[in-house]
């Protein structure tokens, strides 16, 4: 994808002055033009969905909308995850961008000429919106479906350790203290279609037991789906909510979890570019992980469209620093 604004503003560093406000001027035009075909398109009141609304100034430089029925004043982006933002549409499909390339946070604040807080939260508030959709219209996996788990390192980035933390402090894309699988992973659980959506939530640390499998994979199957498992009998638990085949050694062609693997390693891949996500995020990364594998360039267009709904998504900086986080 290519990075748009960012090569914008780029662009225009280069300019001499002259064709610098040549090109402002021109903005500034479409600008207008933009925001007569917004106000052409005004959005019903979010309180009583009455169309009986009328300008009422501004707020945030945003065109604000007074409701003659219920009087309530709003804006467009009133009651959506974008709600008191002062920043435009271009920077927020820049920073979706970003975060579905796997861009730091340090590189695309630097890019906009942002605060690193400021694309640390707006990040985090698309991570919460996917996570949130996730939620509240679970995916179904149906078909030929591959189940694994995958262990991601724990990290506390973010978190001062104390003194007498359980283990020593350790510079982030390190490695684990003990050799082989250890209380120090996250065991994240992944269900993937073979040609479709996809699901991975951590549960535990260390190995899954039945308790976990059913918790991530029940409300994710029916009796249609054919999921195919490593052999684990945990995922046994799930026979009769799906069919279950356990792969046995020497089964070959159909019978695999390449797909799932796949899955695994992109997972993995980011969480190495990122050296670390912190652990008590690792659900929403998983949430928009799930979002974008094998997604096209529209999913960036599909992510601000579920940031604009009027779904009342809106949250504080201090709610998703603190709502739902992982505690394992």
């Amino acid at each position: 994808m290519k990075n748009t604004l960012t090569e914008a503003i780029e662009t225009l560093k280069q300019l001499p002055e002259l064709y610098v406000e040549k090109a402002l001027k021109a903005i500034r035009e479409i600008n207008d033009e933009h925001k007569e075909e917004v106000n052409s398109k005004i959005k019903p009141c979010p309180e009583c969905e009455s169309k009986a609304v009328v300008r009422n100034g501004h707020k945030h430089r945003k065109q604000s909308y007074l409701c003659r029925r219920c009087g309530k004043s709003f804006t467009e982006t009133s009651n959506t995850a974008l709600c008191n933002s002062h920043s435009g549409e271009a920077v927020w499909k820049q920073v979706i961008k970003d975060t579905v390339n796997g861009i730091s946070i340090e590189k695309t604040a630097n890019n906009l000429c942002l605060q690193h807080e400021t694309v640390f939260n707006m990040r985090h508030k698309i991570l919460l919106a996917v996570e949130e959709e996730e939620r509240n219209h679970p995916i179904k996996l149906s078909g030929v479906c591959e189940a694994d788990e995958t262990y991601i390192l724990e990290s506390y980035k973010g978190n001062r350790i104390p003194e007498n933390f359980w283990r020593k402090s350790r510079k982030h894309g390190a490695v684990a203290s003990k050799p082989g699988l250890s209380n120090e992973y996250i065991c994240v659980c992944a269900g993937i279609e073979r040609d479709g959506n996809a699901i991975a939530k951590a549960v535990n640390r260390a190995n899954a037991g039945k308790d976990d499998i059913d918790k991530v994979f029940s409300e994710h199957v029916s009796e249609s789906t054919l999921l195919l498992s490593d052999g684990a009998k945990a995922y046994l638990v799930l026979d009769g909510k799906c069919k279950v085949h356990a792969i046995k050694k020497g089964d070959r062609g159909f019978y695999n979890i390449n797909t799932v693997n796949n899955y695994h390693s992109f997972i993995k891949e980011r969480n190495r570019t990122a050296r670390g996500f912190a652990t008590k995020y690792l659900n929403r990364y998983n949430s928009f992980f799930s979002k974008i594998f094998r997604k096209t360039e529209l999913v960036v267009d599909q992510i601000y469209d579920l940031l604009c709904g009027m779904n009342n998504s809106y949250h504080t900086n201090k709610e998703i620093q603190t709502m739902r986080i992982l505690m394992i």
